[in-house]
């Protein structure tokens, strides 16, 4: 029997957020399980847009462990500085999930908060006690931000175990190969997204899979030119501005990766990427000032 919510997922999976809030809204069931996990699919697909607030005004005050998670995620998306107040409150609502009318989707949205929060072992041990595709795709991302290429490639055989097929799997399959980072991998992860935008369309999350392919082959012109059409898809996409940055530079456009660099700067102040570079940016002024007091 197909998934009703297949269209939507599908488009949430690969970065189509538009269109996946569309094929959200077109669902008509009467299953309450189902009616409920599209409503959170929807407001996911929102924050991935980045409408927090929109979220979070018109969640809040919906009862449902699902929906408490939720907005912990969205506030934790919102404001990373408030990560402690957030993560004292996922226990709980976690606890009242286990008997809610969804509960591993309870403890997907839970695992998320910990991974953004950079709480791992946490969000694994979450994933863990789950059973949902989805969380074991969590579990492989997890893993592969831990460097534990080793245990996300069993993870994986979990999800070829349950449904190779899906776009859930191959899209964790895709970070895999990448990881692995030997010429068939690379090559694999490559024929993945084309594979998938060809018949879901492109998407800045698709082209910046290959662009991040074609740089580990040494092709960065490549690269440059699937990053662009990203990015005429997305002007304000973090990880295809992060990308060019850096494509920018090995192409030895200094001027160029310097602008990409400050859209994100200005656009996302609190993604990992500006924090490192603000970080490596102090410690220059801070050995600078060190050099200049010695004299």
């Amino acid at each position: 029997m197909l998934d009703p919510l297949f269209l939507a997922k599908t488009a949430f999976y690969t970065g189509a957020y538009r269109q996946c809030v569309k094929e959200a809204q077109k669902v008509s069931t009467t299953d309450q399980a189902i009616s409920l996990e599209c409503d959170v699919l929807m407001y996911r697909a929102y924050l991935a847009e980045g409408k927090h607030n929109l979220v979070i005004g018109e969640v809040e005050s919906r009862s449902g462990s699902e929906f408490k998670a939720l907005v912990l995620f969205a506030k934790l998306l919102q404001n990373p500085k408030n990560k402690d107040s957030i993560l004292s409150e996922v226990g709980n609502v976690l606890n009242e999930g286990a008997a809610s009318l969804c509960p591993d989707l309870v403890a997907l949205l839970c695992a998320n908060v910990y991974l953004l929060a950079g709480d791992y072992e946490s969000a694994l041990r979450i994933t863990n006690s789950a059973s949902s595709l989805e969380c074991n795709a969590l579990a492989v991302q997890t893993l592969l931000q831990m460097n534990r290429i080793d245990i996300a490639t069993k993870e994986f055989k979990k999800m070829q175990e349950i449904d190779e097929d899906a776009t859930c799997s191959q899209m964790a399959f895709a970070a895999l190969n990448i990881a692995m980072a030997d010429e068939k991998s690379i090559q694999t992860a490559f024929y993945i997204y084309q594979e998938l935008a060809d018949k879901f369309g492109p998407t800045p999350i698709l082209l910046n899979g290959q662009a991040v392919c074609a740089v580990l082959q040494d092709k960065p012109e490549q690269a440059e030119d699937l990053l662009q059409k990203a990015l005429d898809k997305d002007s304000a996409h973090t990880e295809t501005l992060v990308n060019l940055s850096v494509v920018s530079l090995y192409l030895g456009a200094q001027e160029s990766s310097k602008r990409y660099n400050s859209q994100v700067k200005d656009a996302h102040p609190d993604h990992i990427t500006v924090q490192r570079l603000t970080e490596k940016e102090q410690e220059i002024d801070d050995l600078a000032a060190a050099l200049i007091s010695n004299r």
